[in-house]
Parts: C-alpha cells; structure tokens; sequence
C-alpha cells in the first residue's frame, strides 16, 4: 500500500492494462445534492470511480503498426512493400535500423480516465482488469485528484512493462532472422482465430523462408502441423504453392492468400455457406 492507495484486484507485477480506480466520499448526501459542480451526477453511494484502458501497444504487432506504419490487416503485400521488400525483411540490420528509436515509446502524453458512474463496491470490483481503491476523502475536489492522478501512474508502468515486452519480441525477431530459421510453436501467438493465424503468424513466417528450401520445409510442416485436422488438403496445398513457387508475388497473388486463408477459417467453423461465397471468389480469381 501507498499513499493510501490499495490494489484490490490485479497483480502489481503484472499489469492488466485496464484500470479502474475508485474513491470513497465520507460527505452526507445532501450536500452532495446541493453540489453545482456536474461531478456530483457521477457519485453514487459515496463512490467516485474512473476508468481507463492503457492496452494500445501490448505487442509487435500493435508497435509495428503505431510506430513503422506497417499492418498486416492492410495486406501482406503492402507489409513488406513499406519495409522495402522481403531483402530488407530479411536483412537483421535494416531491421535494427528502423526500431532504434524504440524508446521513443516512452513519450506518451498520458490519456485521461474518464468518471463512470457505479452504485455498489461490488460492481466496481466486477470489473476486467485491475482495481485500485484510492481511499476515503471528505473533500470532492481531492478525491476526483486521486481518481484522476492514478491512471497517469498506472500507465506510466504499464507502459514500461510492454516496452520491455516488446523488446524481447524484437530480439526474438532478429534472432530468428538472424538464424534464418522459423520461430519456435512456443513464440506463436495463443488464442488467435484460424485466419489470424494464418495471415498473421504461418504466411509471412513461411515468406520469411522462402528462400531458402530447408527452412521454408520446417516452416511448411508448421503450417500443415496446424491445419492437421483439415479435411481439405488442396486448399493447405494451393497456399503453399502460392508462396513457395520461384516468382515475384503479386497483388494477386496476396489476395488469394487471403481468401484462402479466410475459407479454411470458416471452415474450420463449420461456417459453410460463407466458405462457399469465398470459393467463387477464388475461382474468379484464379481464372
């Protein structure tokens, strides 16, 4: 405890991201009621409650995306267009070059809490994330400085806790291009849907191997490790193919990597009628 302030819900080694800070006001009710100032709407039951969520950058993908530009959501094509192609992908220096001003991270201007009304302690204790109790006050204006002042706190060393994060999946990057060998099935993200994974992890994965064939073979077992319950194997085939054929990958080519990569998911999901719509769009496609 400091200050005062007791976490109620959390782990203070590691952070959850989003805060909830709540206080308690020690004052009767009726001079609450003759309060002006609109904070006085937000207390309920003597509680004043903030919230905030700090999780914008939890990972590689969230600090490539922020910091470099770069998003897998807007096609692997334009991924590896703005790192100036798969040579400088594959190139630890170049790579180095561009995330050297990582600690950059580390100036933010912090983002407010906002005051979320709430009628019960057991409420605000219901709620994901970490929970502090920032303690009793008589006064309004200095509980709504407790509610307000934690987050910046809080997110100051959440925001240490995932720069030192992200640096290691950095490190864990250049090592693996440094290695020229593909990420180890531990370092692969958990909980991601089948199409996710796929465009996110297994393909650039496999691009990353790409030229060279013993590498690319243990990246392809991966990927066929993981879809080894698919009953369609021509589908697993053709995305190989795509990637692993001795040419210039196109617009096109992405597309239908895409497309294969979202029918094997709705597949996967049993969700047949979606996949079919997504079939006729490979055919057409592939014409």
């Amino acid at each position: 405890m400091l200050l005062g302030i007791v976490q109620k819900k959390g782990d203070a080694n590691r952070l959850d991201g989003r805060l909830t800070v709540y206080a308690f006001l020690d004052i009767d009710p009726s001079d609450l009621l003759s309060m002006k100032h609109p904070i006085a709407s937000m207390i309920h039951n003597g509680l004043l409650v903030a919230q905030g969520n700090y999780r914008e950058q939890n990972n590689l993908k969230d600090f490539l995306k922020s910091e470099m530009g770069l998003s897998l959501e807007d096609g692997l094509e334009d991924f590896l267009d703005k790192l100036g192609g798969l040579e400088s992908a594959l190139d630890p220096e170049k790579l180095r070059e561009r995330i050297e001003n990582i600690d950059e991270l580390e100036d933010f201007i912090p983002t407010p809490a906002k005051i979320v009304p709430f009628t019960s302690e057991a409420d605000v204790l219901s709620q994901e994330g970490d929970v502090y109790f920032a303690g009793a006050f008589k006064n309004v204006g200095n509980a709504i400085l407790s509610v307000n002042s934690l987050p910046i706190l809080y997110q100051a060393r959440f925001r240490e806790q995932e720069i030192r994060k992200v640096r290691n999946e950095i490190e864990q990057l250049i090592a693996q291009i440094e290695r020229n060998s593909p990420p180890q099935e531990r370092f692969l993200t958990p909980d991601m849907k089948v199409e996710e994974k796929i465009m996110k992890e297994f393909i650039p994965n496999m691009l990353y191997c790409r030229k060279e064939k013993k590498v690319f073979s243990a990246a392809e077992k991966q990927f066929r490790d993981f879809l080894r319950d698919y009953k369609n194997g021509n589908d697993i085939n053709t995305v190989i193919a795509i990637i692993a054929d001795d040419h210039e990958l196109t617009s096109r080519h992405f597309k239908l990597l895409e497309l294969y990569a979202k029918k094997i998911s709705r597949i996967t999901e049993e969700n047949f009628s979606e996949a079919e719509k997504l079939q006729r769009d490979i055919s057409i496609l592939e014409q």
